[in-house]
């Protein structure tokens, strides 16, 4: 049981945290009804939210990845936190939130549908 514990907190150090939580807040700045839709307007296409988000992790970790100097070992850290954002995000942080607050399920907003 220590072993997996120790293995545990090993994963959850090595993680890039900053890369996390700036990712999750650009994301929610990104997929605000008004980005959204002056998005639709300049370009004439809806992008559905997942498709958004992930594009989001993919360009905001290759400028972090350029920003500082990292080399291609680090990579691996990288897309571990991009993944772990994704559930941390979806599966926890939200997941709580709207059971405290008792926030109803979002409706998908004109440009998502």
């Amino acid at each position: 049981m220590t072993e997996i514990i120790t293995q545990l907190s090993n994963y959850i150090s090595r993680l890039d945290w900053a890369y996390i939580f700036t990712f999750i807040l650009i994301s929610y700045g990104f997929n605000t009804e008004y980005v959204t839709g002056l998005f639709y307007k300049i370009f004439r296409f809806k992008i559905a939210t997942r498709y958004r988000v992930l594009i989001i992790g993919v360009l905001y970790g290759t400028a972090i990845y350029f920003i500082r100097g990292y080399a291609i070992t680090d990579v691996e850290i990288l897309l571990q936190s991009f993944v772990f954002a994704l559930v941390f995000h979806k599966l926890l942080l939200q997941k709580t939130i709207r059971y405290l607050f008792q926030i109803k399920e979002p409706k998908p907003t004109a440009y998502e549908n």
